[in-house]
């Protein structure tokens, strides 16, 4: 089952939360996992992104141009993780990579 499974398994949606920080369009964001294992280490591509909305950094954390989703804990099968972010416009977050997790 897992060695199908691969960093392609987390979709990321994005959506208009209606709401405004600091004038400026909120975004909801869920990464779901939708591999059957854990997949951990989550690396998204996030180069240029800003936020005027504080985002806990255990959730994720900027670091050059990859972001570190949930402090780099792993997401159960299935499983999602959400945050918010107010900016601009919608910021393009890809996944680069993860550890897959078959036990």
């Amino acid at each position: 089952m897992c060695q199908d499974c691969s960093m392609d398994d987390l979709l990321i949606r994005q959506t208009p939360s209606g709401g405004k920080v600091e004038a400026k369009p909120e975004f909801e964001v869920s990464v779901l996992n939708e591999c059957p294992c854990l997949q951990g280490n989550i690396i998204l591509a996030c180069n240029g992104f800003q936020s005027v909305k504080h985002i806990d950094p255990l959730v994720l954390v900027k670091s050059g141009n990859e972001c570190l989703l949930n402090n780099g804990s792993s997401l159960g099968p299935f499983g999602m993780q959400t945050f918010s972010y107010a900016w601009d416009s919608l910021f393009p977050f890809d996944p680069v990579s993860s550890k897959i997790d078959c036990h």
